[in-house]
């Protein structure tokens, strides 16, 4: 077995061995509580919803078909779409260079924000998956003159548009492509771009038709309400997860293509410019937004898809850095984040060491346990006024999510015989997403509620405080994890809603 062989063997070993740590995860671990309101979004099905269009919640509902009311059948759909994401990014870079496909799967599942994400069901699954899916297709028709991957490109964006806004970076990067390329510019008089966007835009058509019963609510809330959010600088943040997603080595490999020197030797002037065209403008969107507002980890991620086929073109070459080859840093990448990886896993099902656990982890909270006191609680207040009262988390969307999947999830198993009705605070006149569309503030009125809350101040909140009757004080809620740890603190307070 030459060393080539060899390589690809180990790689293969790797990659197998991430999607069975992967797999373990999912059917371990309890739903984030994201992931719990992505499940409840399911369980509303519409043409969009607030916060996010619908594809998220499309995949949740195959999956629970298909698997039941479980993490992992919420979770089912992250499998396929990361199987799908490396296909894309494989044949992307096969056209480059054939024997490099596989180092671009290789990286997908080292690379610390595609692991990340494959851990977990969010609008980012479908969203990098139709990312991915359009650069292949984008590159056949700009690089390598392919008029129908124009048609294939325009689906993908419309899929991308159905599952996160941000896919439009793509079309800005496209204009700035033809633009920048002048080989490229006749593209502007042909059919197919046009053709193009208006498949996009069909595709994308349920998202308007639904904001537009709805006082374009999801336009106004992706768009006016992040550009008019309070000023906070997060450049530095931008900066410090683009080194901690590229790691090291990627920031070389980086370098390397923005390099006059480097970078021409081993790619044509279209590709190098596709490359750094479809990185630049949406990593230079987000950095002049980070200089007034504040930047989340998973808006940023999917731009790395354009820099993967190039970085397994340089392990593929084996190029030298700083006196290793590129195959052999990668290599070694790759142990480390292993190694992190699973000693993460390790701590977060476990529950050990406990001092890091709680203080990496704290927001990891077992939610099936809690649910299982609450829904106690719940049930002797019913036996005492034989009425179901109805449970009201005093927050934005966290509790009442987990509360209400994992209630279902119990009730779908027959561990339990009633699951009572959870609802939002909007009732209270106070924001709570999507739960002001799905609860009726009526249903509340003159009902026994239960309110439940990580914090003892939330229950002297004046909306509250005005429209209810306090029926009980606030009482501790106790519950462990699995390990039999005692969990951060909840509390809950019966009162009567006037």
């Amino acid at each position: 077995m030459n060393n080539s062989s060899k390589s690809s063997y180990l790689f293969l070993i790797l990659i197998s061995f991430l999607l069975l740590l992967r797999i373990f995860f999912m059917f371990k671990s309890n739903l984030l509580v994201e992931e719990a309101y992505y499940w409840n979004y399911s369980n509303h099905l519409d043409f969009s919803f607030l916060d996010h269009p619908p594809m998220v919640a499309i995949l949740i509902k195959l999956g629970t078909l298909i698997f039941d009311i479980n993490e992992w059948g919420v979770r089912f759909a992250t499998i396929p779409c990361w199987i799908l994401t490396c296909y894309f990014s494989f044949k992307l870079t096969t056209l480059i260079r054939k024997e490099a496909g596989l180092y671009a799967v290789v990286l997908l599942s080292i690379m610390p924000f595609f692991f990340i994400h494959s851990l977990i069901i969010t609008p980012d699954i479908p969203l990098i998956l139709c990312w991915s899916a359009t650069l292949y297709y984008l590159y056949q028709g700009l690089v390598l003159d392919r008029y129908n991957s124009w048609y294939w490109a325009g689906m993908w964006i419309g899929l991308g548009l159905l599952s996160k806004y941000t896919i439009v970076l793509l079309g800005l990067s496209t204009i700035t492509y033809l633009i920048y390329d002048p080989e490229s510019r006749r593209w502007f008089l042909r059919k197919e771009p046009y053709c193009c966007a208006l498949i996009a835009f069909i595709i994308f058509m349920p998202v308007i038709y639904w904001n537009a019963t709805h006082d374009w609510a999801s336009f106004l809330f992706q768009s006016s309400r992040r550009f008019h959010d309070y000023y906070a600088f997060s450049f530095h943040k931008l900066i410090a997860l683009v080194l901690a997603f590229l790691t090291p080595t990627g920031i070389f490999g980086a370098w390397l293509l923005f390099s006059q020197k480097y970078s021409k030797k081993f790619i044509a002037i279209k590709t190098k410019y596709f490359f750094q065209i479809y990185i630049v403008v949406p990593l230079l969107f987000f950095s002049l937004f980070s200089l007034f507002h504040g930047i989340k980890m998973n808006w940023i991620g999917p731009i790395f898809l354009a820099i993967i086929p190039w970085l397994a073109l340089l392990i593929a070459d084996n190029q030298h850095i700083l006196g290793m080859t590129f195959r052999k840093s990668w290599a070694i990448t790759s142990v480390i984040t292993v190694f992190i990886y699973s000693s993460i896993i390790y701590c977060i099902l476990s529950d050990k060491p406990e001092k890091i656990n709680h203080y990496f982890f704290e927001k990891l909270i077992p939610w099936d346990n809690l649910t299982w006191e609450i829904h106690h609680i719940a049930q002797q207040l019913e036996d005492k006024t034989h009425n179901a009262p109805i449970i009201l988390p005093l927050d934005t969307y966290n509790i009442a999510s987990e509360l209400a999947f994992y209630q279902k999830k119990y009730f779908e198993e027959g561990q339990i015989n009633t699951s009572y009705e959870v609802i939002g605070w909007h009732v209270f006149g106070l924001n709570s997403l999507m739960y002001q569309y799905w609860g009726n503030i009526e249903k509340a009125n003159g009902k026994i509620l239960i309110l439940v809350s990580p914090k003892i101040s939330f229950f002297s909140h004046p909306q509250v405080k005005q429209k209810t009757i306090s029926l009980t004080t606030v009482k501790p809620i106790h519950y462990h994890d699995e390990n039999g740890h005692e969990s951060p603190a909840f509390y809950y307070k019966i009162v009567k809603m006037i």
